[in-house]
């Protein structure tokens, strides 16, 4: 499981269509690009797949090009090799300045499986951290998908040292980077603890 709180600006790429949810409620799609910057001068678009409670009479409000910023909830998928990022607007999405930079922040919730290394660090300052990669894996049909995001805690203490393959609960500050113009998630760990998955509680994560 990945959840993400964000809040971003970035320009419609996409104009809005109208659709309709499974039980018949109409709402507006549009997708926004932002660009996103990585080490060595790494670049590359990010793109979001934005939805908000709407119908035909408001699609003026997304045109193409617009510049917007909006709050919402963003949710990951990955479908035969790529990711998808979903975000669902509950609040006003809003005309922006068009001289702000894009940009998108926020946190992250994060349910899943510690990959096969974890590296045990020091900072400049001498300071103990670990990084490590851990995976959330979800059904597409008959075939398992992976997201993979890099993880850094810096708050570090023995009782939230964690070992290779582990089961964990993250929450965090995350960003994107940008690494062989590929787009990549990282986290800052605020809170990590062990997790125990459980099919009852959930049929596609684990």
């Amino acid at each position: 499981m990945i959840q993400c709180s964000i809040q971003a600006c970035g320009e419609i790429c996409q104009p809005a269509l109208e659709k309709t949810n499974k039980d018949g409620k109409k709402f507006l799609s549009f997708t926004v690009k932002i660009p996103v910057s990585g080490f060595y001068g790494a670049r590359a678009d990010l793109f979001l797949s934005v939805s908000i409670d709407g119908d035909y009479s408001q699609i003026g409000k997304y045109s193409l090009g617009k510049k917007v910023s909006f709050k919402g909830k963003m949710i990951p998928r990955k479908y035969k090799g790529l990711v998808y990022y979903n975000v669902h607007c509950e609040d006003t999405i809003l005309t922006a300045d068009p001289e702000c930079t894009p940009f998108i922040t926020g946190t992250l919730d994060f349910k899943g499986k510690i990959g096969k290394i974890v590296q045990d660090l020091t900072d400049k300052k001498g300071r103990p951290f670990q990084a490590f990669s851990a995976f959330s894996s979800s059904k597409s049909g008959e075939e398992k998908e992976f997201i993979w995001i890099h993880f850094m805690n810096f708050h570090l203490t023995d009782k939230n040292r964690i070992s290779p393959e582990q089961s964990v609960s993250i929450y965090g500050d995350f960003h994107f980077n940008v690494y062989n113009a590929n787009i990549n998630m990282e986290c800052v760990v605020q809170d990590i603890s062990l997790w125990e998955w459980r099919k009852k509680s959930s049929i596609d994560d684990k």
